[in-house]
């Protein structure tokens, strides 16, 4: 998916952004059948309220018929009763379902969009490593994302539900609303429709007062996520580093940090809860003045026959639908402020997506790599070391003081480190092999391991078994088709030589080693290193490490020397 052309934010207006976050969606390969959906569920909602107003004349004609003692009439009605909520219980039904359908296929293509901005061009480094990035993207993906699509539908549809309403109504409450005649300041004033402008003036006070009194709802509603957000992923890596923090006699201080994290969601709350305290009082209210005040308006007609009480019942309900129209802000004020809580964090994690600095490499098919005037630096600007210009022609090794920047080198290397100086030549990716000192296992059987992030497909198992054998796992090449946690089974060595084991199965031109056989010891290191002669003799194997015995097998050797921040070469006798 060529995300680029379909959602750009960029723009810094909210409500553009807004557009341009959710219009893609309606132009995407899915156009045709959302477009179908919406506009089914649209003419529910139509539907929907012209029920409405059919019930609200059967409540007339019902109230009339009690007046007037017109009993042969009430059968009649009470049938035309049933039959009209017949009807409105399918239409809710079928919009309902339909809802639910348009809103996970929308979810579903909104996530796969922003699982491949971030899941591409190494966006997933880079902006981990970008100074003041946004917290969570996973709880932006699998949140943030479900809320806005269920939010923005709902609410939407709500308006155009209201306006609809609005428009039905306002017609109902004109007519029955007559003509309000009084004196003032010695002149005679004439009103008709009244009942509307109460309504129209009701709402207005009402709406200024709900915004003036839950306006912090919306920062309130942010930071509530962001503290959950925050604390779900503490206890997400007390997880899966149980092993590390029991050794270190670490739970206390990991409960203590989890239980400080989880005192900012309490405090936060407790703020969230007063103000929805404040705004939940007002609103109700609020709501029940405006079910009584239309009938004590329209009491003095009722009082001097100029209104049946059926006539009464429905400018009741008139004024209440045409007050709740114009009211929708005031009913719909904390989901607003909970859906632009939800929708900044989507748009500022797109933006900051967006804005990442540029970490590629020139990509030259059968060349080696290369640099030119290289200079690494570190997020904050400042030089860890100059490189200069040279080229990886053999086997090298690189050593130098820990925190100098080697594996930071590797990383501009592989084109995800955006903060560098010069040129970098690269040979097509896959030829390339990047292995770091703890490599990622994913759940999956240890075929998938060994191919990834390829397809098993593509190798024979006794492929997968001969590697496995060749770095000394042969006890777990019976289970090549268990899928188990492999990155939690595994001690350090072996996940080490299961990643050597991948190189086997791969055979890549260029193999990158960032202190990949330090956690085994240096007799095995050293057998590691035969095997990767004898097995992949044409690969030319580019590695970082402190031991001294690993330069015998490496044509040359690069030091980083701190003092000068200098990259200093030798050649191996």
């Amino acid at each position: 998916m060529q995300l680029n052309n379909l959602i750009t934010l960029s723009n810094r207006h909210f409500l553009l952004q807004v557009w341009n976050l959710a219009s893609p969606y309606w132009k995407s390969h899915e156009k045709w059948l959302a477009r179908i959906l919406l506009v089914t569920i649209i003419a529910l909602n139509f539907g929907t309220v012209q029920l409405a107003v059919l019930y609200s004349d059967w409540n007339r004609d019902f109230f009339n018929l009690m007046q007037n003692k017109e009993w042969h009439n009430f059968w009649p009605l009470l049938g035309n009763f049933v039959w009209i909520m017949g009807i409105f219980t399918l239409v809710d039904l079928g919009e309902d379902y339909l809802r639910r359908t348009l809103r996970i296929r929308w979810r579903r293509w909104l996530t796969d969009a922003y699982l491949s901005q971030w899941l591409k061009d190494n966006r997933l480094f880079r902006h981990q490593a970008m100074k003041g990035a946004t917290d969570n993207p996973d709880q932006r993906i699998t949140n943030d994302i479900k809320e806005f699509c269920d939010s923005t539908l709902s609410m939407g549809l709500g308006l155009l539900r209201t306006v609809t309403s609005l428009f039905s109504f306002v017609v109902i409450l004109w007519n029955l609303s007559g003509q309000l005649e009084f004196e003032f300041a010695g002149s005679e004033w004439v009103i008709s429709g009244y009942m509307v402008w109460v309504a129209i003036l009701y709402s207005i006070v009402g709406t200024w007062l709900t915004h003036k009194v839950a306006k912090p709802l919306t920062k309130l509603n942010f930071e509530q996520e962001r503290h959950e957000a925050n604390f779900r992923f503490h206890l997400m890596r007390v997880r899966e580093h149980a092993e590390s923090i029991t050794l270190q006699n670490g739970e206390n201080a990991e409960r203590n940090r989890a239980g400080g994290l989880f005192e900012r969601v309490w405090q936060n709350w407790q703020q969230l809860t007063m103000m929805k305290l404040r705004y939940n009082a007002f609103n109700s209210g609020y709501n029940e003045v405006a079910r009584i005040f239309p009938y004590l308006v329209a009491a003095p007609r009722l009082m001097s026959g100029a209104l049946q009480l059926g006539d009464m019942m429905q400018t009741a309900t008139g004024f209440y639908r045409v007050q709740e129209a114009f009211s929708w802000f005031v009913d719909s004020y904390e989901s607003v402020a909970e859906w632009k809580a939800v929708t900044d964090r989507l748009i500022n994690f797109h933006v900051q997506l967006e804005q990442l600095p540029d970490s590629s490499v020139s990509i030259q098919p059968g060349q080696e790599p290369r640099w030119e005037n290289l200079s690494v630096i570190n997020p904050e600007a400042e030089v860890l070391f100059d490189a200069g210009t040279g080229a990886f022609e053999v086997n090298t090794m690189i050593s130098g003081p820990s925190g100098c920047g080697k594996s930071t080198l590797f990383r501009t290397l592989a084109g995800i480190w955006p903060f560098k100086q010069g040129q970098v030549v690269m040979p097509q990716d896959s030829s390339c092999m990047f292995i770091p000192q703890r490599g990622y296992l994913p759940h999956a059987s240890m075929r998938e391991v060994l191919s990834y992030p390829q397809s098993a497909e593509q190798w024979s198992d006794d492929v997968f078994v001969g590697a496995l054998n060749a770095v000394g796992l042969s006890k777990i090449s019976a289970d090549i088709d268990a899928t188990e946690l492999w990155q939690h089974r595994l001690s350090g060595g072996e996940l080490q030589r299961v990643m050597i084991a991948r190189a086997l199965v791969h055979q890549p031109d260029w193999l990158f080693l960032d202190e990949a056989l330090s956690a085994i010891d240096e007799d095995s290191e050293q057998a590691m290193y035969a095997l990767l002669e004898e097995q992949l003799g044409s690969t030319r194997v580019i590695s970082i490490s402190h031991r001294s015995s690993s330069v015998n097998w490496h044509k040359h050797h690069l030091t980083v020397c701190k003092q000068k921040n200098l990259l200093v070469k030798e050649v191996v006798c």
